[in-house]
């Protein structure tokens, strides 16, 4: 009985336990950038910028960088870098060389941590890099070089300062969290003192380095996962009941749009030329309407005072209609839409009007 007793309540605390772990849910932590130090040991070729062949003024460089970075896509770092600068005479041609020990702060922007965001396992990381520098130059070679009668105006002996600025482009291929490969070309900016030539331009050194980058610290974190309960579904809404749909409203009637009665046209006495200036306002307006109603053809009527012949006026009339017709045509109007009609004298006027310009018009309607 004691046994049996023994196995159910074993059996129950199992199955609680099995229970309980069905209900618990895990939330998987995340990769944080954690901010951190670096250090950098580079060494590579540098070339001075001088009158001589290119691989004439190539010498050795190297450097040694201590860096944080605060984001993952901004840094800074502190520099020593240095070793020897090269410079050319021409004639006659020569070679010297001098020692340099540089300090260099600099600004550091990963591209690809700006555009798109942390991510601690990309291997290849591309930066740009902008900063201040300060040489100090010493066992300077041009004090031997062979110049003639003509007096190096900049030279220096023992050892100068020289302030500058710089700039550059690195890659960086990751190896592991905390060793990386780089490959970095810069660009050295200093006085015209330099090469201990005068030009009147800034002096410029180049450097082509490769070495290794190692974090000194953790560069990115994960955080604990979470372990919650799953909230209980919550009960089901009952659905609405559909609402009629109202009766559609009919379509509202189309709009036809009326040809508008348009202005007349008045005459000189006895002509038949049109007055563009004097009418500009008035053939505007013909023209605008013929252009929007493009389907409708109209007559052009012409009509005269009640001076003269009616065979004269019947071929004044068409005459100045024909001329409407011919100015309408000009402003793009279809000459097929056009119906032209001498009238004679107008009927509209009487009296004294009869005589008058008002009775020398040109009329177009649908």
């Amino acid at each position: 009985m004691k046994k049996t007793i023994l196995l159910a309540i074993t059996f129950l605390a199992i199955t609680l336990t099995a229970f309980s772990q069905e209900r618990e849910i895990k939330e998987e932590g995340k990769t944080v950038f954690k901010s951190h130090a670096y250090l950098q040991l580079q060494g590579g070729a540098a070339y001075t910028l001088g009158e001589a062949d290119f691989t004439d003024l190539i010498s050795p460089a190297a450097a040694l960088n201590l860096g944080y970075q605060f984001t993952p896509a901004l840094g800074m770092r502190l520099g020593a870098s240095g070793w020897q600068g090269k410079g050319g005479w021409v004639a006659p041609a020569q070679v010297y060389d001098f020692k340099f020990v540089q300090g260099n702060i600099d600004l550091v922007l990963n591209i690809r941590s700006l555009l798109s965001g942390f991510n601690p396992d990309r291997v290849f990381n591309p930066y740009l890099f902008a900063g201040g520098a300060y040489a100090y130059g010493f066992e300077n070679g041009a004090t031997e070089l062979n110049t003639g009668a003509y007096d190096l105006e900049y030279l220096w002996e023992d050892n100068k300062g020289f302030p500058g600025g710089r700039f550059g482009l690195g890659l960086d291929f990751k190896l592991s969290d905390a060793v990386s490969v780089m490959l970095e070309g810069n660009a050295n900016l200093f006085s015209d003192h330099f090469n201990s030539k005068r030009a009147d331009n800034p002096d410029w050194h180049f450097n082509a380095l490769a070495g290794f980058k190692i974090n000194l610290g953790k560069a990115h974190t994960r955080t604990e996962p979470v372990y919650y309960e799953p909230q209980p579904a919550p009960a089901q809404a009952p659905e609405p009941k559909p609402e009629p749909k109202p009766a559609p409203k009919p379509a509202p009637a189309p709009v036809v749009k009326e040809f508008p009665a348009l202005p007349a046209i008045h005459f000189a006495f006895d002509s038949d030329v049109v007055n563009t200036q004097k009418y500009a306002a008035e053939l505007n307006t013909i023209v605008s309407v013929l252009k929007e109603f493009s389907n409708t053809n109209v007559v052009i009527t012409g009509y005269t005072d009640h001076k003269g012949s009616n065979a004269y006026n019947n071929k004044l009339s068409l005459r100045r209609a024909e001329a409407v017709k011919k100015y309408l045509a000009g402003e793009g109007i279809s000459a097929d839409r056009l119906t032209t009609q001498g009238a004679g004298e107008d009927p509209k006027t009487s009296g004294q009007e009869a005589l008058t310009i008002q009775a020398r018009r040109v009329e177009v309607a649908k």
